[in-house]
This record gives structure tokens, sequence and C-alpha cells, in this order.
């Protein structure tokens, strides 16, 4: 009987590129269409200097769907996807958890300004289990790459 290990592995790291580029593809979309709004969420963070924030403001959310894109379509570059994908969460978290110390409640502009605020710990959250998939998703990269004659998968 064939080992399905490596077919499993392959179909988990698919779903879990296609969930997070679902996720940095609906947030990229959401900002380019108000970069103005998206703006106002960086500057309220207050952690960026004045000159900065519209330069992210109108970038940001270009590097998100292109690493969408690189999730998907690029197998070659996915690895490294999933490394901006970590680093872009990790900032984002930085930048929410330096927001709920100071006891601010800002709109993070995760997904477009809402008006809405999400709790600064729930989007946290949510960005680390990203983080998490990503990081689970290298890992089996990892395992299927993997040179070792001496692999076993089960």
């Amino acid at each position: 009987m064939k080992n399905s290990r490596p077919q499993t592995l392959i179909l988990a790291e698919w779903v879990i590129c296609l969930t997070l580029a679902g996720v940095f593809l609906a947030a990229g979309h959401a900002k380019i269409g108000n970069p103005a709004a998206f703006a106002l969420s960086i500057h309220q963070f207050g952690i960026l200097p004045t000159s900065c924030v519209n330069l992210v403001a109108i970038y940001l959310p270009w590097v998100e769907i292109v690493c969408a894109g690189a999730l998907v379509f690029c197998p070659a570059t996915r690895p490294g996807a999933l490394w901006l994908a970590i680093i872009l969460l990790a900032v984002f978290c930085a930048a929410l958890a330096s927001s709920a110390l100071r006891g601010e409640v800002v709109d993070c502009g995760c997904f477009g300004a809402n008006g809405n605020p999400t709790p600064a710990w729930n989007a946290i959250g949510r960005n680390g289990g990203l983080a998490l998939l990503a990081l689970v998703a290298l890992t089996f990269i990892r395992l299927r790459h993997s040179k070792s004659k001496n692999l076993h998968l089960d």
C-alpha cells in the first residue's frame, strides 16, 4: 500500500496557503478601496512618523495581495511568501499590542476601515493563529522536500 502521508502534507499545505491567501487578498482589497481611511487607521496607532503613513497605506495592501498570489500561484516562492506572511502578521501583532498596552482603542484597519474597531487582543489572537498556520505550512514543505533517506513520516 502506497504511503499517503506526503499527499496529506500537500493537501494540508494547500488548505493553509489558500486560507492565508484568502485573508491577505480580502484585507488588501478592502484597504485599496479606501486608502485615506486606512491611512487614518495607521496614523491612530501612533507608531509611524507622519511622513510614512501615506506610503504604508498605499503600498501595504499591494504587498498583501502579492503575498496572496505567491502563496497560491508560485509554488517555487511559496516558502518566501509564507515567511513574508509571518513577518507581516508579527508586525501587525506588535502594532496592535502597542496600542492595547497604551490603553488605546483604534480601528486596526485589518479589513479596511469600517468604523467598528476589532478588540486588539482578538485581532492579535487571529493574527497569531494565522502566523502559526504559516509555520505549520513551512514545516510541511520542509518535510516534503527533505533529502534524508531515513525520514519516515508514519
